[in-house]
């Protein structure tokens, strides 16, 4: 095995490792992503009315959970790509 297989094969580890963390990271924040800045997720039907569809809004936690969850994907795929080319297309 040459070193420059092996150096691709560290990386697809790598980016395959970075990626699942951000994604699962991302996808568990996105969980408090959603709602309205004034208090809890369902808590108090009466200050928001019956429906509180209306208020429903992004909070401060999806600046960064929204991002997390495309980055990982994306490396995922690129080290999905890297490591396609280990099999010669199969």
């Amino acid at each position: 095995m040459s070193a420059n297989t092996e150096n691709k094969q560290s990386l697809y580890v790598f980016l395959l490792t970075l990626g699942g963390l951000c994604l699962g990271v991302g996808v568990l924040h996105l969980i408090w992503s959603f709602g309205w800045p004034e208090g809890t997720f369902n808590s108090d039907f009466r200050s928001i009315g019956f429906s509180g569809i209306d208020n429903i809004a992004f909070l401060p936690t999806a600046d960064w959970s929204i991002p997390l969850v495309v980055l990982g994907a994306i490396l995922m795929i690129f080290a999905n790509a890297i490591a396609w080319r280990f099999t010669d297309g199969y």
